[in-house]
């Protein structure tokens, strides 16, 4: 890793202030005793990660902006995504953070949320990063998950006060994602962007808010009814409903239940292809289904949409060697576009893994997950060195940026969280049942 804790908490020190020096020790303080705490719970490689992990959360807090500027969130401690490339704090990586580390602190998880919050726009878009320069991306937002990660860390580490106020600014967040992502329109949901004059910028802006930036996936239109996000936006509207019923805000918790039904059942009924067996992407203009196989075809699973017979389908898939056997890529292997270590064109990243093997847990086929999961956290611990952003789908060698605490994050949740519900989970059968 780079450098030690101690020596990162030595730069903390000087670079900071008092109450925020204070903080940074407290948090730490308990980050350390919760760690003791999983010593003999899991494995002695699981405990290795488990400590490599949480090291990079605190060694990602940012202590200074650029050329030794205040940061623009100060004194919130944001976690940048890694130390170097990523100086700065996102949306969709926050949100897993934050997940990650209400495990043990959730005042500091919160202060994630609140960065992006404090920040969202008028439209009620939340931004998708913040630079530590001040540089903040308004024009597109990220893949809509940090709802259903406040519902996730409000059953971990509650706050109530916190709830009520963010609550309404999720609203407003929803609102803008029916209006201007397609769900008023359509019944399914689309990534989009604020359009400008120029074509090519206006597809890469769709590409960045999908958070899959090159992927295949793209390569013959932006302009798609995705797997990924409808799934996505089924665990807002599960989220949401969590989050008004603890308001006791019943009206409310009807609405968001009825709209992520309603949405579930689009899901099966338009985003499934019967002819190839798995979720894919349609095309809007012409309805026509995607042939790009990827982990974001497993979100549907994850949000408790599939039903048995698809799941089964996608299991088959999971399972097979010529396809997404054993590493789950972000491209099929037999895909002749497929690279093993082409960014999001073949290899295998932390969060479409991790979605994808909880997914296929929760449906009842734990065998196939399970090896998924284990030659995941294989990689992870067999690259030393650092936790990478992502990894070859072959090799299992770390690429991308190092430190890396989306990384971090998933691998706390697949260690510690395999066990545990999501919202919601799916439907049994599969392997469990067959026995």
């Amino acid at each position: 890793m780079l450098g030690s804790l101690a020596g990162f908490a030595g730069r903390l020190r000087a670079a900071t202030n008092e109450p925020a020096r204070a903080s940074f020790d407290a948090s730490r303080t308990v980050a350390a005793r919760w760690l003791d705490q999983q010593q003999g719970r899991v494995s002695a490689r699981d405990f290795e990660l488990l400590r490599r992990a949480q090291d990079v959360f605190y060694q990602n807090i940012l202590t200074a902006g650029d050329e030794g500027k205040p940061l623009p969130w100060a004194p919130l401690r944001g976690i940048c995504p890694a130390p170097v490339k990523y100086r700065g704090v996102w949306d969709w990586d926050g949100s897993f953070h934050a997940l990650a580390i209400s495990r043990w602190d959730g005042e500091l998880a919160r202060e994630q949320l609140r960065i992006i919050l404090d920040r969202q726009q008028p439209s009620g878009l939340l931004i998708n990063n913040i630079r530590a320069n001040g540089l903040i991306r308004t024009r597109y937002g990220g893949p809509p998950i940090t709802p259903w990660a406040l519902a996730r860390i409000q059953e971990r580490a509650p706050d109530d006060a916190f709830l009520k106020r963010a609550y309404p600014q999720y609203v407003r967040y929803e609102q803008h994602l029916w209006r201007n992502r397609g769900g008023q329109a359509d019944g399914l949901f689309h990534y989009d962007t604020e359009l400008t004059h120029n074509a090519k910028e206006d597809r890469q802006a769709i590409r960045f808010e999908s958070g899959w930036d090159n992927s295949v996936r793209w390569d013959d239109s932006v302009d798609l009814w995705t797997v990924d996000m409808n799934g996505f936006m089924v665990l807002v509207y599960r989220g949401m409903e969590r989050m008004a019923r603890r308001l006791s805000l019943p009206a409310d918790a009807a609405r968001w239940h009825a709209r992520g039904e309603a949405l579930a059942a689009q899901i099966r009924e338009r985003l499934f292809d019967a002819k190839t067996g798995a979720y894919l992407d349609r095309r809007r203009d012409t309805g026509r289904f995607s042939d790009v196989l990827t982990a974001a075809s497993f979100q549907p699973l994850f949000a408790g949409v599939a039903d048995a017979a698809q799941a089964g389908a996608m299991a088959k898939l999971a399972a097979d060697p010529g396809k997404l056997f054993p590493a789950m890529p972000t491209l099929a292997y037999d895909d002749p576009r497929y690279l093993s270590g082409g960014y999001w064109r073949g290899p295998a990243w932390p969060e479409t893994t991790y979605f994808a093997v909880k997914g296929l847990k929760s449906c009842g086929y734990a065998k196939t997950a399970e090896a998924i999961r284990q030659n995941f956290l294989g990689w992870c611990a067999n690259n030393p060195e650092a936790l990478y952003e992502y990894y070859d789908s072959r090799s299992g060698k770390g690429l991308g940026e190092i430190q890396y605490a989306g990384t971090a994050a998933f691998i706390i949740e697949l260690i510690l969280g395999w066990n545990e519900p999501d919202i919601p989970t799916g439907p049994q059968g599969g392997e469990t049942r067959r026995g």
